[in-house]
């Protein structure tokens, strides 16, 4: 299916809700949404969820987050232990060149 044009003429963008009324749920929306001149076009590409399947969605996406977060904990802390381990290297280099 081919994105509809939106009132400025434009082919409008697909979006995706992430709202807790929403979770999940795709749209078609104005492609300048956000700037000046934006028509603010919106249509629902995607029907209502029940109550069970919105809570689902948004039990998982948090989840998702909770995971993104805790993981780019862990590649911080890996990054900080890699910096101190070259400084050390550089450290001992030069120790040693220097008693050369």
């Amino acid at each position: 299916m081919a994105a509809p044009f939106c009132h400025c003429g434009e082919p409008t963008d697909l979006k995706t809700s992430w709202t807790e009324a929403n979770p999940g749920r795709r749209f078609y929306g104005c492609s300048r949404y956000g700037t000046n001149g934006a028509c603010n076009y919106f249509r629902w590409l995607d029907p209502a969820l029940d109550e069970n399947m919105r809570n689902v969605l948004l039990n998982f996406h948090r989840r998702i987050r909770e995971l993104e977060k805790r993981q780019n904990k862990e590649v911080s802390k890996f990054g900080r232990k890699m910096v101190s381990f070259i400084i050390l290297g550089a450290i001992v280099f030069s120790l040693f060149w220097i008693g050369k």
